[in-house]
């Protein structure tokens, strides 16, 4: 996967396309039911071994209305249907309690935390990783 031309906006979408069509990554933006109106972005990397889905992310006017919980698990009940996946795993940063909300309301259970997982800022960061698979109750 070549890295993210974060400053060229025909850029990035050549970017995620390629990713699509490789199967690598799969980067959705959340629309409004009634006018198709941006509210947020959402992503699944299929083509990894542990099939991580990112939680949704908002935009402001957006946010405190369950969009994004919702969201989440249309994005993994699509992901259980479609693509056959029999695990989808989220990861999140411990101090961030607002996405571990998101993630617990669309049905992912907390199963533990893998200490120095990430590196960020010249440290190593931990995460938690909570899961789902297809027969869990939401």
């Amino acid at each position: 996967m070549p890295p993210l031309p974060a400053g060229d906006g025909a850029g990035v979408v050549e970017f995620y396309e390629q990713c699509r069509r490789e199967g690598a990554l799969l980067h959705l933006v959340v629309a409004g039911r009634a006018d198709d109106g941006y509210l947020g972005e959402a992503m699944i990397a299929p083509g990894t071994r542990h099939k991580p889905i990112s939680p949704t992310s908002c935009s402001p006017g957006a946010r405190g209305r369950g969009i994004a919980a919702e969201a989440l698990r249309v994005l993994t009940d699509w992901a259980f249907a479609t693509l056959g996946l029999r695990r989808a795993q989220v990861f999140v940063a411990p101090e961030n309690v607002a996405a571990l909300r998101l993630a617990e309301r669309a049905g992912f259970r907390r199963e533990g935390v893998l200490r120095s997982y990430w590196e960020g800022g010249g440290a190593r960061l931990d995460a938690v990783v909570l899961s789902r698979l297809p027969g869990d109750p939401l």
